[in-house]
């Protein structure tokens, strides 16, 4: 009860993310037409591409972006859309025909309860677990924390700049995709910590709303599949309490977790498509208009979001290029119709060509793979569960089971059906993809590289689809019973398939557990423990006690990085990797405890206003051995040259007396061009005394 009463201080936080991921998309889809629940569980795309735009607009027009700045933005552009949507309607129907808004049999309350219950469900084990006041310990996860705060100081939410100041000491304007940093900053007011971990606990509702909107889409007829679809999504562990919990890759989180509302507005668009005559092009048109509007949002959320729209809306895809080839062969001719897919090609294969030729999509392509067949039967075992991480024990041994069960049953029940086949394919192909990275199958192989060569950025691609699947298949099975039985009520059948979903994804809650357990909790070792909360405690009491205009010298693996969410103040590395361009600083890290003995040390200290020395034990980071990498930043002589300002849990924060005074206007939060390092980016050797 304690751990979910930590969480009360945070529900207006909550509210205001929410206003942010689903106001802006919902309105504009009202404005089109689209009903009530379509437009809740399709809204957050929409939503992302106007947080999108408004921090662009913000730093063309050198407007600071904060909370009222995005809330103003986000009525400016949602109403200029609404207005301009309604004046290309015109004189359509405001409710729209068959093509648009087919007439459901599933209980819109009855959809979004079981969404909400399934998010409830996923989501849980964090809440459990987490402190919402204390930073969660990854990786990424600090770069993120930072990342938001850099925005809050610098009011630039750009994805064109607003990362330059959140890397190093060198800043250099470059794209990032910040939409995630963005919504936190826009609600952060100074707790970008906890906001940030209240956004965590609420990406769950996001997936399953829009894998709810989905089900709806693909089974308009149906009663119950919407309704089982959510539920279904629970059975699977691996999306998305491990990627937002355990890996803690939030942007990408997000990317993905909008992914099915993406999917359920391409599968509008070919209803549309295919009934062109009935709705008109002018609708039509608004649609794809918007469909792509949305796309944009995930893509700005995550790039590679793109690269999973593309494989699990291939079926989809091929659908809308014939019934866009059809419509315009019957206007143009046969003829012109060869030379204008011939251009099409041609110019697909173009581009292709150069998102492929791409340096950053080249370096992905020629990774190193983790495929392979050591330990063959735990790489199968591992692609059929679709869960490598093990521990879920005998209750989540059942929930694999029925989950294995109802994709089966529901590949046979799709494939029969014309209309939802491509569902099967929506399965097939990142299954396959998901084969090569376990297994080398060249060239697929490679192109696993675009997701990392990592299973579990492959496997929440198979979810929707297996939602599909087993909500398809549990209809079919009612329908069965139904008519074998005539005395039986579908409701009470439902009922009791429901309870029997809800009882599998509770089985997934060991699991789940096992994922999202806490750094702080000393039964439960993680992959990276660099913080405890004293010291997390003792940086949130900074402010007031350092001088804000000077940055803090440590170790990231040591806990020096929270400095800047949980405590204000600026880090020379508010990252938990190294960047190779750094110079100024990676020289610190290997030089800073000759401070006394070598004069670059104190030029580089005087320069960037170095005021603050972060001085800990090292933490664990997996794969890193912090006293290597930074051997500077340990065992540091503080007799001399520092005066302590703070400690606490084993961490002492030390002013810097040694290099006199330093400069406390370096950083004005503006940046137009690339800072250039006091040193060279290759420096020549030099000789380097000796302590005394």
């Amino acid at each position: 009860m304690s751990a979910i009463l930590a969480w009360l201080p945070y529900t207006g936080r909550a509210a205001l993310l929410l206003l942010i991921l689903f106001a802006p998309g919902m309105a504009i889809l009202r404005g089109a037409g689209y009903r009530r629940l379509f437009a809740l569980g399709a809204a957050p795309p929409l939503s992302l591409s106007v947080v999108t735009l408004t921090g662009i607009v913000c730093r063309h027009f050198s407007i600071r972006y904060h909370g009222w700045a995005l809330g103003i933005g986000a009525l400016a552009i949602v109403g200029l859309v609404v207005l301009l949507t309604r004046k290309a309607l015109g004189p359509l129907p405001s409710r729209s025909p068959y093509g648009l808004a087919p007439p459901r049999l599933s209980s819109g309350r009855a959809v979004l309860a079981a969404a909400l219950g399934a998010a409830l469900i996923i989501a849980a084990p964090i809440a459990l677990q987490w402190d919402p006041a204390l930073p969660v310990q990854q990786i990424d996860s600090v770069f993120h924390y930072n990342l938001a705060w850099t925005i809050e100081q610098t009011g630039n939410a750009s994805l064109l700049a607003g990362a330059s100041w959140s890397f190093s000491l060198r800043a250099i304007p470059a794209y990032y995709p910040l939409v995630w940093h963005a919504v936190v900053a826009g609600v952060g007011r100074g707790d970008i910590v906890g906001t940030t971990n209240t956004l965590v606990v609420l990406v769950p509702l996001v997936w399953t709303l829009g894998i709810a909107v989905l089900a709806r889409e693909a089974f308009p007829a149906s009663r119950w599949a919407p309704v089982m679809a959510p539920l279904v999504a629970t059975l699977l562990p691996a999306y998305p309490v491990y990627m937002i919990a355990f890996r803690q890759l939030w942007p990408n989180a997000l990317g993905y977790a909008v992914l099915p509302a993406i999917l359920a507005m391409l599968l509008r668009v070919v209803r549309l498509l295919e009934h062109q005559e009935e709705v008109g092009r002018r609708r039509v048109v608004i649609t794809l208009a918007i469909f792509a509007v949305a796309l944009l949002g995930a893509i700005a959320a995550y790039p590679s979001t793109l690269f999973a729209f593309c494989l699990t809306g291939l079926p989809l895809l091929g659908r809308v290029l014939i019934a866009l080839g059809r419509g315009i062969r019957r206007r143009i001719g046969p003829r012109a119709m060869r030379y204008l897919v011939g251009g099409a090609i041609i110019g697909a294969l173009a581009a292709a060509a150069a998102l492929v030729l791409d340096p950053a999509v080249l370096g992905r392509l020629g990774r190193s793979s983790y495929a392979g067949f050591s330990g063959l039967l735990l790489r199968i075992a591992a692609m059929i569960t679709l869960w490598p991480m093990g521990g879920g024990r005998t209750p989540f041994l059942l929930t694999l089971a029925i989950q294995s069960l109802l994709i089966l049953l529901g590949l046979v029940v799709t494939a029969r059906r014309r209309d939802w086949r491509w569902i099967v394919l929506a399965w097939a192909a990142p299954m396959l993809v998901l084969a090569a990275a376990y297994f080398p199958l060249r060239p697929l192989t490679a192109l696993t590289g675009l997701w990392y060569n990592d299973p579990y950025r492959i496997i929440p691609l198979v979810i929707p689809a297996i939602a599909l699947l087993g909500a398809a298949a549990l209809d079919a099975l009612m329908d069965r019973l139904a008519a074998a039985r005539h005395r039986v009520s579908g409701r009470r059948m439902a009922s009791a398939v429901i309870c029997a979903l809800v009882i599998g994804g509770l089985g997934a809650m060991p699991a789940r557990l096992l994922a999202s357990r806490s750094a702080y909790s000393a039964a439960a070792p993680t992959l990276v423990e660099v913080l405890s909360a004293d010291e997390a405690e003792m940086i949130r009491s900074l402010p007031g006690s350092l001088d804000p205009d000077l940055m803090v010298l440590g170790d990231p693996a040591a806990g020096a990085a929270y400095v800047q969410a949980l405590g204000g103040q600026r880090s020379v590395f508010p990252h938990m990797t190294f960047r190779g361009l750094d110079t100024d600083a990676l020289y610190l890290a290997k030089h800073f405890a000759r401070i006394r003995t070598d004069p670059r040390v104190c030029e580089i200290v005087r320069h960037y206003g170095i005021g603050y020395y972060y001085a800990d034990a090292p933490g664990r980071v997996l794969g890193i051995d912090p006293v290597e990498r930074a051997p500077g930043l340990y065992g540091v002589d503080v007799s001399q040259g520092f005066e302590e300002v703070a400690s606490g849990g084993g961490a002492t924060i030390y002013r810097i007396t040694a290099c006199g005074p330093v400069s406390t206007d370096r950083y004005p939060w503006t940046l137009d061009s690339a800072e250039e390092p006091l040193l060279d980016v290759n420096p020549p050797p030099t000789f380097e005394a000796e302590e005394p």
